[in-house]
């Protein structure tokens, strides 16, 4: 790890450890990020199980209300407590929409590309969503849940 000379600091001019970028993604919620991920795909499975599984929901229903709620909590995770955004909500769902569809189509694309290349479908998908989830912590960080302009 580099250190920095900071001169301004009241020890005169000590020397901090420069953070890596690792750490300093780890800071801003990456971690929180990843949990969130995984709490809204554990209601989405959880849900389409008690649903179809358990009460005999049709399945496309059933399919269709389990990923609405997990894409409802993930997004109101994702604002409050990894972001912790004050925003309009209205715009940042509406970001939230397109980036979520921008996703679904660069998945398709990029697995099926990676499979005419070559590439396992499903070493081609957990690599898809492995830079994809890198992608969608900036883009949310940067544009769906950014901080208001100072007034």
């Amino acid at each position: 790890m580099d250190s920095v000379v900071r001169p301004d600091t009241p020890t005169g001019g000590a020397t901090t450890p420069r953070r890596s970028a690792l750490a300093r993604l780890l800071d801003v919620g990456f971690v929180r990020f990843l949990a969130v991920g995984g709490a809204s795909a554990a209601l989405d499975t959880g849900l389409l199980w008690l649903l179809h599984g358990a009460l005999g929901v049709w399945l496309p229903a059933a399919t269709l209300t389990a990923v609405v709620a997990a894409f409802v909590l993930n997004f109101l995770l994702n604002r409050s407590w990894v972001f912790v955004s004050g925003g309009s909500a209205g715009g940042q769902f509406v970001r939230y929409l397109v980036l979520a569809g921008l996703n679904w189509v660069l998945t398709v694309a990029a697995v099926t590309g990676l499979v005419a290349l070559g590439a396992h479908y499903l070493v081609a998908r957990v690599g898809v969503l492995a830079v994809l989830t890198v992608l969608n912590f900036v883009a949310y960080r940067v544009w769906v849940f950014r901080p208001p302009a100072p007034a």
